[in-house]
């Protein structure tokens, strides 16, 4: 069950979840110790007051220290495992185990060596380091493990209840003499300390829980902040924490889709701002759905235009099909939309796609307040500059003839444009427009 960290196959949410477990761990590690510490202190204290009037102050003296003894080398064993890189879920509940069974022996002796009965129990100053057991638990981002602890610690406490000790009328006199020992001074002194230390524990937790609470606002306003200027799609690549691998960029094959409507110029002018504004809402609303059906990423909207990703995150071998079936969807969607904007006397929107594919980099630039997603190289230009000659083809969409060989398009469909010389391209490209 124990394992070096970290495991890179585990999920994002289990890695956090790994991570937040280990920092519990350690933290209560530590708790552990400086409790340890601080009750040697206080019982040291609390004996050295007086002389020891017999053996069963020095025997009790004694178990104190062994069981503090135990408390504090459970916590650094704890911690030098962690510490080593070694993890295990079972690492809780084997030093909740150690310390409730600790708890238990000393209640267990402590009722023996005096003759009390267990429905005494509770007079026992070990009683109250039951409580604190239960505090250093609640530091625990595992409800699971207080359950756990609580459960034992009720068996054990059951378990003490059922002793049977002195019941005799004529022993009445020397029990309550032994529960008045036990209402002592040395006896308030380490009851009034273990009770300080569980108020104490609880704060620490409080503490702890409002620093988790405020790291994790922080780390949900920083990706927030991330999702505003990069696409959705990113946003898995964001919960995972791959900032940087964004930031670094790679190059990768990817599919590309420029569209762009056409005489805009003359829709803007006859259109006021808000009919405008409603008809470009509707378009990019089709492109949008469009691409999340086709699983693309919307990189940008560009003034009336518009440029998809196909491959972000990852690429795939159908990146070119998407592309090209999102382009007929879009072509679709808007001769639909055509169909009601004529029957109310409204002009037809005319757009111009281009699609092509290849290597290109892609990655994200500027810090985490600004952050802008990227696509660079040869494919960008081309796939742009086959949005553009539309125009002069007088088709809607046109695709480089490569890359629907790829896609496995059916070719009867697109009319065969010949080969290209395109613009800040040296190399000349066979292209294709749709529909044929």
């Amino acid at each position: 069950m124990i394992s070096r960290l970290p495991k890179p196959s585990q999920t994002a949410p289990d890695v956090l979840l790994r991570e937040a477990d280990v920092a519990t761990e350690r933290f209560v590690a530590v708790v552990r110790m400086v409790v340890a510490v601080a009750l040697y202190m206080a019982v040291e204290f609390a004996f050295s007051r007086g002389p020891m009037p017999d053996v069963g102050l020095v025997e009790a003296r004694m178990g104190a220290r062994i069981v503090i003894g135990v408390l504090f080398l459970t916590g650094a064993a704890t911690y030098a495992l962690l510490y080593f890189g070694f993890w295990s879920r079972l690492i809780a509940y084997v030093t909740v185990t150690v310390d409730i069974m600790v708890i238990g022996l000393s209640l267990t002796s402590d009722l023996v060596d005096t003759g009390l009965p267990g429905r005494f129990v509770s007079v026992l100053p070990a009683a109250v380091a039951a409580l604190l057991v239960l505090a250093v638990g609640s530091l625990r981002l595992r409800p699971a493990v207080q359950i756990y602890s609580l459960v034992l610690m009720l068996g054990i406490l059951v378990f003490a209840l059922r002793i049977e000790g002195m019941s005799s009328g004529s022993e009445n006199a020397t029990i309550g003499l032994t529960i008045y020992q036990f209402f002592g001074p040395t006896a308030n002194v380490a009851r009034l300390a273990m009770f300080v230390l569980f108020g104490l524990v609880l704060i620490a937790a409080t503490a702890r829980e409002q620093s988790l609470l405020r790291s994790g606002i922080e780390e949900t306003m920083r990706r927030s902040n991330l999702v505003r200027f990069l696409p959705t799609e990113l946003a898995p690549m964001l919960a995972a924490g791959d900032v940087a691998v964004l930031k670094s960029g790679q190059r990768a094959r990817v599919a590309l889709l420029f569209i762009d409507i056409r005489n805009s110029v003359t829709m803007e002018e006859a259109l006021d701002p808000a009919r405008l504004a409603s008809v470009m809402s509707a378009f990019r609303t089709r492109i949008r759905l469009a691409a999340e059906e086709h699983q693309g990423v919307v990189d940008k909207f560009i003034g009336d235009g518009a440029f998809l990703v196909f491959g972000v995150p990852e690429a795939r071998t159908d990146d070119g099909g998407r592309a090209i079936a999102c382009a007929k969807a879009i072509l679709a969607s808007l001769a639909q939309w055509n169909e009601t904007r004529a029957a109310a006397g409204e002009e037809a929107i005319k757009v111009g796609i281009g699609v092509h594919a290849g290597e290109a980099f892609i990655g994200a630039v500027g810090d985490e307040t600004r952050l802008e997603f990227t696509v660079l190289g040869d494919t960008v230009n081309v796939a742009n500059r086959l949005e553009q000659a539309t125009k002069a083809h007088g088709v809607m969409l046109i695709a480089s003839a490569d890359m629907l060989k790829e896609a496995g398009e059916d070719l009867a469909q697109w009319r065969d444009l010949g080969v290209a010389e395109l613009r800040g391209r040296p190399a000349p490209l066979h292209i294709m427009g749709y529909p044929a």
